[in-house]
């Protein structure tokens, strides 16, 4: 009984570890540059863009759009955002990561007009990232921004690539992104999560061994 209290107490432990780090985990730590997509100004318009401007690489059919313009861009923060039209599309930037756990978050949607939104990935040097497990997703409003952070991925100390590339899909479809920050877990927290797993497998060890 004193064993089976013990297990107990240790998974309640790892369940409360889990709680704590999750909920304070999504750290922004600011290196990227221009996130919100506010330059070049477009003065209420659109632009197509080619190479890298104001901190970002742009390829294919890809740009910056403002708010209530042609592109139809609703409700962005701040008064802009990038827009990825079409299959080859994408934009990229280089930031530099001192930590170990890491997330991406930005808000993105689809663009109310033709066949509506353009499916996306979020790429970080070669690895796809996730949300909620999937690798690819189309955003889903086209009245309004929804926020999506990926899931957790180790990432070593140095500069990374980060990347939005779009699929396309059948006539014109579009997606738009806006306020990008890079998220990285505080080190005391990324040491419990590790903990969480160390802890967990302990116990079911040792909930083996009494058996036997």
């Amino acid at each position: 009984m004193k064993h089976i209290a013990h297990t107990t107490r240790t998974i309640a432990l790892a369940f409360a570890l889990v709680a704590t780090s999750a909920g304070a985990f999504a750290t922004p730590i600011n290196s990227v540059e221009n996130g919100g997509f506010e330059t070049p100004s477009q003065n209420g318009g659109y632009k197509y863009l080619t190479g890298s401007v104001n901190g970002w690489t742009y390829a294919g059919s890809s740009g910056v759009a403002a708010n209530n313009s042609g592109f139809n861009v609703a409700n962005a923060t701040g008064s802009q955002a990038a827009f990825l039209q079409q299959s080859g599309a994408s934009i990229s930037q280089m930031f530099n990561f001192t930590k170990s756990l890491f997330s991406v978050s930005f808000d993105a949607e689809s663009r109310n007009y033709g066949n509506g939104g353009n499916r996306i990935s979020v790429l970080v040097d070669d690895q796809l990232l996730s949300f909620a497990g999937l690798t690819t997703f189309t955003p889903g409003s086209k009245t309004s921004f929804t926020t999506y952070t990926s899931d957790l991925i180790a990432l070593s100390n140095g500069n990374h690539t980060l990347r939005f590339i779009g699929y396309g899909g059948n006539g014109d479809v579009t997606s738009f992104i806006d306020n990008v920050k890079v998220n990285a877990v505080p080190e005391p927290l990324s040491l419990s999560l590790m903990g969480v797993g160390m802890l967990a497998l302990g116990a079911s060890r040792r909930k083996k061994a009494n058996k036997a």
